[in-house]
């Protein structure tokens, strides 16, 4: 028998481009990478579009207690050819996500949060008992949500445009 231990979620369900509009955004380098991004502009989303995320999420998620999801913050990425996004994880929310509006390959791989530790461990040997990395297979028109402590990365890439944010979920 073989049981998966502490195990981390992740959703991907499919999303409508046409129902998620951003507006009053700067794209400007941003990060060590220099990627063009609005994540530190002031954006408006559309009322619809927001209730329409936050209903996504909530749908993925199929919370059992009663709580409110709220968006703590939302922007845009657009990669030109060979931009790229170094290792990170979003602090201070419960949950982020990748919204793929222009892709040909989703280029976005999470990092196993104990890989290192474990790795110490068995560094001589030839049993590997984890997987390092994940590299979700999201085509253009999805949403990836995971838990915001996931440690994750885009490869290089080039003329994609995607849009992220984070939410947080609180008792009502």
């Amino acid at each position: 028998m073989k049981i998966d231990l502490f195990s981390v979620p992740i959703y991907i369900t499919n999303i409508d481009l046409e129902k998620i509009k951003l507006s009053a955004k700067e794209i400007k380098k941003t990060w060590l990478s220099e990627t063009p991004s609005s994540l530190n502009s002031q954006h408006m989303v559309e009322a619809g579009s927001l209730e329409y995320i936050l209903r996504e999420i909530s749908l993925l998620l199929n919370l059992t207690v009663d709580c409110k999801i709220v968006l703590d913050k939302i922007w845009e990425n657009h990669y030109k050819e060979g931009d790229f996004q170094e290792s990170h994880a979003h602090a201070g929310s419960h949950f982020s996500f990748i919204i793929y509006k222009k892709i040909n390959e989703s280029k976005t791989v999470f990092l196993n949060p104990a890989s290192n530790l474990i790795e110490s461990y068995y560094i001589n040997s030839p049993y590997k008992p984890i997987q390092d990395i994940f590299e979700p297979k999201c085509r253009q028109g999805q949403m990836i949500l995971f838990p915001s402590f996931l440690t994750h990365m885009v490869k290089k890439t080039n003329d994609c445009e995607t849009i992220a944010g984070n939410v947080s979920l609180k008792m009502i």
